[in-house]
């Protein structure tokens, strides 16, 4: 699966590909990316909070495709 991941809000979105968290993306706000998964199909997005890094708590949402 191929996705393209715009981040049209006010916080880093760190993109999660696979569960694989060691790989893991940061999209900036205003940044575009693409995204191919492997067989899984599975693409996390978790909003970081203002202040917070990739590896910190966040309000995190994740998206199943």
């Amino acid at each position: 699966m191929k996705v393209h991941i715009e981040n049209q809000g006010d916080a880093a979105i760190r993109v999660i590909v696979d569960g694989d968290t060691v790989n893991d993306s940061m999209i900036d706000p205003g940044a575009a990316e693409d995204f191919e998964s492997a067989t899984e199909g599975i693409i996390e997005l978790r909003e970081l909070g203002g202040g917070e890094d990739a590896q910190g708590d966040a309000s995190e949402q994740t998206e199943r495709a």
